[in-house]
């Protein structure tokens, strides 16, 4: 069996296809990313643009067409924040559908946890740990408590990283003060308790494991500790801006926003005294992959 998922988020868009084996493992054979950044329409006015529409519809196009070249059996497509808020969202998905036969379903936040929460499980095997979940998105940041395969908390908070820079350019603010006033807002429904540990998902967390091998020159990639993520932090905001993703091999859709994502880890860490931060590489598009098995 081959399945396929696609990942809409408000950055970009991931597709994964993998081949099932008879154990229930996977064989990846094909990873696709594009480079459609939704939450800027949608967190600006509201609405996705026409330009970003015909992308959109192109871009659905050539992931319908790997999805046929890899002779895909169940196929998978999630939206998420931008998705969420787009209030053209219903002509637009109906418009995907009719060029390309990919059928998206827009989820809930709580719905995105889960998916993640299945994805970490299956690649960490969480015991008796404590856990916090922290998936950091361009519109939605989603906190978990695990332990074991039990969720204690689970809330999708709107701080996304494009949606933070949206209204820090709006407000003509700096992102850090937007996500520290958002954080102490928001102060009563974080969660409450002891971790053991903290695993993080999402592109922005897979790019800071990265950031560590560049930044640093050490490993591993899958680990990052409160003082690694500091030093980390310290070097990014001294380098020029302009420098930035030559010197630490970024996408131009990740430098501007690994900034902020940074700063709202170690805020987070350090309010639950978290000393280590576990990168497995998984999230929401394995996690839509299992829910398939």
């Amino acid at each position: 069996m081959r399945f396929s998922s696609i990942d809409i988020g408000s950055n970009a868009i991931r597709q994964l296809i993998v081949e099932i084996g008879p154990d229930s493992g996977w064989k990846v054979l094909k990873k696709h990313r594009e480079t459609i950044r939704l939450g800027s329409d949608v967190f600006f006015d509201g609405s996705i643009h026409p330009n970003t529409q015909k992308r959109l519809i192109l871009a659905f196009k050539r992931m319908a067409k790997n999805n046929k070249k890899y002779k895909v059996d169940k196929s998978l497509a999630f939206a998420t924040s931008a998705f969420r808020d787009a209030k053209n969202r219903k002509p637009i998905l109906s418009a995907i559908y009719k060029t390309s036969k990919v059928k998206i379903k827009i989820i809930s936040g709580k719905k995105e946890a889960e998916l993640i929460r299945k994805a970490v499980q299956s690649a960490l095997g969480l015991n008796d740990e404590h856990c916090l979940l922290i998936d950091i998105g361009g519109g939605s940041v989603e906190l978990t408590h695990l332990q074991k395969n039990k969720i204690f908390y689970s809330k999708s908070f709107k701080w996304g990283m494009v949606r933070t820079l949206t209204e820090a350019k709006a407000q003509s603010q700096k992102p850090q003060k937007i996500l520290t006033d958002k954080l102490t807002k928001n102060k009563r429904l974080l969660p409450k308790g002891h971790f053991d540990i903290t695993v993080g998902t999402g592109g922005n967390l897979d790019a800071m494991a990265k950031l560590k091998l560049v930044a640093l020159k050490k490993g591993p990639n899958t680990l990052i500790t409160a003082d690694e993520l500091k030093q980390m932090y310290t070097v990014f905001v001294n380098t020029r801006p302009a420098d930035r993703a030559l010197k630490f091999k970024l996408k131009p859709d990740r430098v501007d926003v690994i900034e902020p994502a940074m700063f709202l880890t170690l805020n987070l860490m350090n309010k639950y005294g978290i000393k280590k931060l576990k990168i497995p590489g998984t999230g929401l598009k394995e996690g839509a992959i299992l829910s398939l098995l």
